[in-house]
């Protein structure tokens, strides 16, 4: 049985994500820890640089501290699904590309490319739900199309819908909509 790792955004906690993970875990294991780093009224789970810039290599070294025993590892959860929104979406690519086999796929809310030329190692076969959102203004509107691309280049089978909503939840609860649709495919109960 697969289990949810929520990662929840900057400035934020885990509260942000978890209604949102437990919902679409539907009884399975869920775990949101809390980001490293304190943010604002909140915490992050890696920091950026001072032009807003994503500095690649310390991303990845980050990612692979959190999978030790007092990291995201501590959750206990095997065969994990990421679920991560905004620059949690952003950590869980970081994820993915520093331990590909510890994770079944992920769905990644409001991501971001971690750089222009980022590639990730082969992915043959994890299935990824891209939700990005059309008026987004702390995203590019080419973000969520170039992450795809990066995706589908190692072999991942990507999914992208594209919202009428800005970085926040869309009306409607459509981002669990479309998240509970893709795991009844791709990770029926």
């Amino acid at each position: 049985m697969i289990g949810i790792l929520g990662l929840h955004g900057s400035a934020s906690h885990p509260a942000s994500i978890s209604e949102f993970a437990a919902r679409l875990a539907q009884g399975r294991p869920c775990c949101t820890p809390r980001g490293t780093f304190a943010d604002g009224e909140g915490f992050t789970f890696f920091r950026r640089r001072p032009d807003f810039s994503i500095p690649a290599e310390e991303l990845i070294d980050l990612a692979r501290q959190s999978l030790s025993p007092d990291g995201v590892a501590a959750c206990g959860l095997s065969d994990m699904l990421l679920v991560g929104y905004s620059s949690g979406a952003i950590f869980s690519t970081a994820l993915l590309s520093a331990a590909p086999d510890s994770f079944v796929g992920g769905v990644l809310l409001r991501p971001q490319p971690i750089s222009d030329e980022f590639s990730f190692p082969d992915l043959s076969g994890k299935p990824i739900l891209i939700i990005s959102a059309a008026h987004d203004a702390r995203r590019k509107p080419w973000h969520a199309t170039q992450l795809a691309e990066q995706l589908v280049a190692a072999n991942a089978l990507v999914t992208h819908h594209t919202l009428d909503a800005g970085h926040e939840w869309a009306p409607d609860d459509l981002d669990f909509v479309l998240a509970r649709l893709w795991m009844d495919e791709h990770f029926p109960a």
